[in-house]
């Protein structure tokens, strides 16, 4: 009977295991890619630079593409092997990054004329592998309304702290800071009910850390074309160090292809230095300009990955 003891024990844990692998694969298989990639986003951008006097310079314009996953794909295996195929200089497949998000971009250039001829407005695909099975060829078209561009801007920004206009160089850090922004002429309620147009914010520290961020697309209480204002809160700032604001602006047409939506931007960006006013005694290592935190601001030093 001693004998006999662990062959049933055994064969009672090897019942067990096989019926929970069962169940696991069977999970597994009614799950769909839309499980693990939650929407993609392609477009180009136009980035510009405000000086603390209020001038504006334009730094670049530039095309780029994401592939969002879901939590269930960051906290585990995910989207792998994606590319983003089309005309001009996707004719060959752009690769996307490894990160939580997949990122690409497709180069810089002075002017949307200039994208438009090596990234035409046409038609492009993403193609990638999830663990419950593959996407091949999910369009993304970009529409041209005419000559006009669907960009926005360039925004003006603005500050305020304690109800007062204050000076990007003399901000005070022991006080909210408000930011302003011109109007979203080209924002706009999404037909299709998908998502309207949004605006973002972000916010970086001097080291090129994003520190804050208004909300990505279908967060809970991300910004639409409607918002006036986003403030920076007074734990976000340390006394006598530079910052970098930017505010984003998305012109959005939207689509579905097989549970997984569809942005395609034409976006906006204004870049701001800020400084606090007193003494810098949190980070002495700052540099007397912020590194970026986005590619976009390319007058600046980019953070290290």
């Amino acid at each position: 009977m001693k004998k006999i003891m662990p062959l049933l024990l055994c064969s009672a844990l090897w019942a067990c295991s096989a019926a929970q692998q069962t169940e696991e694969e069977k999970n597994t298989k009614s799950l769909t890619p839309a499980d693990y990639a939650d929407y993609v986003v392609i477009g180009k951008s136009v980035n510009t630079r405000q000086k603390q006097s209020g001038e504006k310079n334009l730094l670049n314009t530039v095309f780029f593409a994401e592939i969002f996953q879901t939590k269930r794909a960051i906290d585990g295996v995910g989207v792998t092997n994606s590319v983003l195929t089309g005309p001009g200089n996707a004719r060959d497949g752009l690769k996307f990054s490894d990160g939580d998000t997949r990122y690409l971009t497709g180069g810089r250039v002075s002017t949307i004329e200039e994208l438009d001829k090596i990234f035409p407005d046409s038609t492009y695909y993403f193609s990638f592998d999830t663990p419950a099975g593959k996407i091949r060829n999910l369009p993304a078209v970009f529409k041209k309304d005419g000559d006009e561009s669907l960009n926005p801007g360039p925004i003006t920004l603005s500050l305020s702290q304690n109800g007062s206009p204050v000076d990007p160089a003399a901000i005070d850090p022991d006080s909210d800071l408000l930011v302003t922004w011109s109007p979203f002429e080209k924002g706009a309620a999404d037909p299709d009910g998908i998502i309207d147009d949004m605006i973002y914010v972000m916010f970086g520290n001097c080291m090129g850390m994003e520190t804050v961020h208004s909300g990505h697309a279908f967060d809970p209480g991300s910004l639409t074309f409607r918002a006036e204002s986003f403030t920076i809160p007074a734990s976000r700032l340390f006394a006598g160090q530079p910052f970098m604001l930017e505010v984003e602006h998305s012109n959005m047409e939207t689509d579905i292809y097989k549970d997984i939506e569809i942005i395609v931007t034409y976006a906006a960006s204004t870049f701001l230095d800020i400084k606090t006013v007193g003494e810098n005694t949190e980070n002495p290592a700052c540099p007397a300009v912020p590194l970026a935190f986005d590619g976009g601001a390319s007058d600046r030093i980019r953070a290290p990955e």
